[in-house]
């Protein structure tokens, strides 16, 4: 058992029996990058390319941050 933990937001959302304080303050905060593409032997590279479109959008804002993640 532990008093104190640090972890990504996003993992730690959905860990029952903890209690989440809040972020670190910006001086320590660690971002994390994600990147993405769709691979040149892609079966459905239309679709690929709209669901990444579509994860860059300010549509999808909303459902990062419930997920525990900051839009760029």
């Amino acid at each position: 058992e532990v008093e104190l933990g640090f972890q990504q937001l996003s993992e730690l959302l959905h860990v029952q029996g903890i209690t989440v304080v809040g972020p670190l303050p910006p001086a320590i905060q660690i971002t994390t990058t994600f990147s993405s593409g769709v691979a040149t032997t892609s079966a459905q590279p239309a679709a690929a390319q709209a669901l990444l479109d579509f994860l860059a959008s300010p549509a999808a804002s909303d459902a990062k941050r419930r997920q525990g993640m900051e839009p760029a």
